[in-house]
């Protein structure tokens, strides 16, 4: 089965096809996340959850207790999230999920992601 590929674009990298075949060029155009920036959107998704489980909306082991107080946490302090924000949208969105695996933590990316 054949896969096939539309535009010139695969997330952040752009791909260029090098004659009439199948033959692809990927080149990564973007900065990319540092380290630094990826362990300061762990830290503070981290301190984020650690509020919310204080609060009681989120267990101990990160199961969501109360999803609409947890989106409206996320909605209500924009200004709180905002490395996590930069690093999802510098495309370690995977790199944040697999350092904090938790169902708590997949829903926050996902509110952040879309603000």
């Amino acid at each position: 089965m054949s896969d096939y590929v539309y535009g010139n674009k695969i997330g952040r990298d752009s791909y260029v096809q090098t004659g009439a075949g199948s033959s692809f060029t990927v080149n990564n155009t973007g900065e990319g996340m540092s380290r630094a920036e990826v362990d300061a959107a762990v830290a503070e998704l981290r301190a984020f959850i650690a509020t919310l489980t204080r609060a009681g909306l989120v267990t101990p082991e990160g199961a969501v207790s109360d999803p609409g107080a947890v989106v409206a946490a996320v909605e209500s302090e924009p200004g709180r999230l905002r490395a996590l924000g930069t690093a999802i949208a510098g495309g370690a969105k995977e790199a944040v999920l697999s350092a904090v695996q938790s169902g708590v933590a997949a829903l926050i990316v996902a509110l952040v992601g879309r603000m």
